[in-house]
């Protein structure tokens, strides 16, 4: 599981670097749903939800505010 968890933080590092995001949310939020604690608690996971808030013009999306705070990003 924990290999999968780590590959699939590397797709979605991955998407958001060809600026596809919305594709890289999906990945990381798949890999939530396999194994919260690893998604929580890895620096991946968590620096690229800070990046997507940091980059949205405007207010971000209930769903990606909800994974941000889900790990521990915002408040």
């Amino acid at each position: 599981m924990e290999r999968r968890v780590r590959h699939a933080l590397e797709v979605a590092r991955a998407y958001s670097s060809w600026n596809r995001v919305d594709d890289a949310q999906a990945v990381l939020l798949d890999a939530e749903q396999m194994a919260p604690e690893q998604v929580r608690h890895h620096f991946l996971s968590r620096q690229l939800a800070l990046t997507w808030v940091r980059r949205q013009r405007g207010k971000p999306s209930a769903e990606l505010v909800g994974l941000a705070r889900r790990l521990k990003v915002l408040d």
